[in-house]
């Protein structure tokens, strides 16, 4: 724990200390000037074509969910609005790629989904994400290596060392899953951590869950291939919101460049920062410095936060009022029972 904290602490530091560094270099008063030239319809053109993505992420899971669970349907705008409160949480916590799927867990519970189910249907929609996310990334660290002169030795074997991990962890993810190993009592396995009671307990669950993320993939090829192009779309609609906020700024980017942009600064949401502060303004300014790109990044980042900022206050709104629901009908079940009889 307190080894953790330190690390936290320490990343957390170095974070603010990008933001600020990014933000002194680029100058209050250049800031100021370029923002007010990205003009209110300018954003809410971004804002629209976010939400449109974001949308394409929420019909991707409900899929898998109604393929889990046919007789339970959960409205889609409340399958929206449960993920965005899993984005808030993420966002706001150090885990900010992986921080919110609890929450979504939890939503999916009250909406009567079996835990299990609840579990194995937010994995799986997890998965489909890095594995598109992964190889784009890959593809893009494919092209800089043909190119030459995008990154140094040294950064080249740190993204080639990410790819082989990650990677390497979703190849593991699918060949167990289909070939019935089982991915998470696998890992368990190897690392010894059967051994530790509440593990031990939660087996049969952990199996349960791994027999139906097999069955999916198994049963529904032909499903599985279109939630994967899905997710292709998904990532491909990233490159675009990249290229047009570049575009509004004055600066056009290439194919390339946009891909590279919107690709490579995702590693930087994997440091335990809460919203990868400074990290995504750092990798940013990378990125552009690497490509040659002359472009504002403090504004380019700001517009991402102020569209993500946005979306932690629809999804922390929907997550309290849930538990204010919440409350409220443990209040009334509880009272019921303590009324006494007439």
């Amino acid at each position: 724990m307190v080894k953790r904290t330190f690390f936290f602490l320490l990343f957390l530091i170095i974070g603010i200390s990008l933001f600020l560094s990014v933000l002194f270099n680029t100058g209050l008063e250049e800031i100021g000037t370029t923002l007010a030239e990205f003009s209110l319809l300018h954003f809410i053109i971004f804002l629209v074509l976010s939400l449109l993505n974001f949308a394409l992420f929420t019909y991707r899971w409900g899929v898998i969910i109604k393929q889990h669970n046919k007789k339970k349907k959960v409205p889609f705008y409340r399958l929206f609005l449960h993920r965005m409160s899993a984005y808030a949480v993420s966002y706001l916590t150090p885990s900010a790629t992986t921080g919110g799927e609890p929450v979504r867990i939890f939503f999916l519970q009250e909406e009567g989904v079996a835990t299990r189910t609840a579990i194995s249907s937010t994995v799986i929609d997890k998965i489909f994400e890095y594995t598109a996310l992964i190889l784009f990334i890959f593809s893009g660290v494919v092209v800089s290596l043909f190119q030459g002169s995008l990154f140094s030795g040294k950064a080249e074997l740190m993204l080639l060392g990410f790819i082989v991990l990650f990677g390497g962890l979703i190849f593991w993810f699918y060949y167990a899953t289909i070939k019935n190993i089982g991915f998470f009592s696998s890992i368990l396995n190897f690392c010894k951590l059967n051994k530790i009671k509440w593990i031990k307990k939660c087996e049969k669950s952990i199996l349960h869950i791994e027999k139906q993320m097999a069955h999916f993939y198994t049963q529904n090829i032909p499903r599985f291939i279109f939630l994967m192009f899905l997710s292709f779309c998904m990532v491909f609609f990233m490159v675009f919101e990249h290229y047009l906020i570049a575009r509004f700024l004055g600066v056009k980017l290439t194919f390339l460049q946009s891909f590279l942009s919107a690709t490579l600064p995702g590693i930087s949401y994997m440091i335990p920062v809460p919203g990868a502060l400074g990290m995504l303004e750092g990798s940013h300014a990378g990125i552009f410095a690497i490509l040659g790109v002359s472009i504002n990044v403090f504004v380019f980042v700001l517009i991402i936060r102020i569209r993500d900022l946005i979306f932690i206050l629809i999804g922390l709104g929907h997550a309290s009022k849930h538990g204010i629901q919440m409350m409220y009908r443990s209040f009334i079940k509880n009272g019921n029972k303590k009324m006494p009889k007439t």
